[in-house]
């Protein structure tokens, strides 16, 4: 499967369609570590083959560190009370084949996964990972930098 995606600010599926607002970036600027992000939103298109229609297909969505190590993208209240760290979303999903499909035409899936709070203890490069079936479809890298006083 192919998969279409970036990072903007904010971003919401409607009526099949990806609205987004602030997209086509890739930098974090930050006053000071450790910092805290609003909110950003990955989106993206997956591409469903039509041999792969009518068939139950898993998304995922991590963010990994440049060593490879999984980034918190939340937090989840635990069985005892405390907050657990949320190391990945996703879902299931399946397209069927409506009648005006014509044999081997596409079916395309749109997402937007907002993510609000993300807490960076430090600069660095991260990738947000998408698997599709446990398999990696596409990598959006992503810099958290300290922004450069002006003068």
């Amino acid at each position: 499967m192919r998969v279409n995606s970036f990072l903007c600010d904010s971003a919401e599926v409607v009526q099949g369609k990806i609205y987004a607002l602030g997209a086509g970036w890739n930098v974090i600027n930050v006053r000071a570590f450790p910092a805290v992000h609003r909110r950003l939103t990955v989106a993206a298109t997956v591409h469903v083959p039509f041999t792969s229609t009518n068939e139950a297909h898993r998304f995922e969505i991590k963010l990994l560190t440049e060593d490879g190590k999984e980034h918190a993208v939340g937090l989840r209240m635990g069985e005892d009370g405390k907050p657990v760290p949320v190391h990945g979303v996703g879902g299931e999903f399946t397209l069927g084949r409506p009648p005006h499909l014509v044999d081997g035409d596409e079916q395309v899936a749109p997402f937007a996964f907002p993510f609000d709070g993300l807490r960076f203890n430090e600069a660095g490069m991260f990738s947000w990972v998408i698997s599709i079936d446990g398999e990696e479809a596409a990598r959006l890298p992503m810099r958290v930098q300290q922004a450069q006083q002006q003068a």
